[in-house]
């Protein structure tokens, strides 16, 4: 489940344990000036941006992947020329039902970021990792995206953040034994306790 308010309807595309959104286009920022001075910033920020929920019979790994993509350039220059993709949050594990998430306790942060400099130009691929560490029924991500840029010498300089994604792993969750089961475990014990006491009290 996402936040269709934060990411908008139809932004996601599912493959397997990962998700990937398409980014607002006011993430895309750009600037030309002919004597420096100029700086533009876009942000926002969702508590809820992402619930995940396992399957029935698992529970989803606390730790997750990050990607995001886009493209940059930045004005040429003696200092004072930069651009900035942010994307980050906090990672929460607990459980999910009756359409609410119930956190039990467990938050890490995750995501990074990336600055880049005078004259610098091309396309972002940028990844960042929070390993797995244990495995709850559902997993909630609070996310800030930004994008920023400041000129401070005569140019262009441009910065469009495009996507943002998500990968998680799934783990089997053991299956815990039914009342019948332990009754005919704890059955199956006491028979083998009878037969081990007859082989002892039986004549050599």
């Amino acid at each position: 489940m996402y936040n269709t308010d934060f990411w908008g309807a139809g932004t996601a595309v599912v493959s397997g344990d990962s998700i990937t959104f398409a980014v607002d286009p006011a993430f895309s920022l750009s600037r030309t000036v002919a004597a420096g001075g100029a700086a533009a910033a876009y942000a926002r920020s969702s508590d809820s941006a992402l619930t995940v929920i396992a399957k029935s019979g698992y529970g989803v790994d606390f730790g997750v992947a990050t990607t995001y993509t886009g493209n940059f350039q930045v004005a040429n220059g003696a200092g004072g020329n930069s651009v900035g993709v942010l994307g980050n949050g906090v990672l929460s594990g607990g459980s999910y039902a009756n359409g609410v998430f119930t956190g039990e306790g467990s938050k890490a942060s995750y995501g990074g970021g990336i600055s880049l400099y005078d004259g610098a130009s091309g396309s972002i691929g940028q990844g960042d990792t929070l390993p797995a560490n244990g495995s709850y029924e559902a997993l909630q991500a609070s996310l800030r995206l930004s994008t920023s840029l400041s000129v401070g010498s005569s140019g262009t300089s441009s910065v469009a953040l495009t996507s943002f994604g998500y990968a998680f792993q799934a783990t089997p969750v053991a299956a815990v034994p039914e009342p019948a089961s332990y009754g005919m475990l704890l059955g199956g014990l006491g028979l083998l306790g009878m037969v081990a006491r007859r082989r002892r009290g039986a004549p050599k």
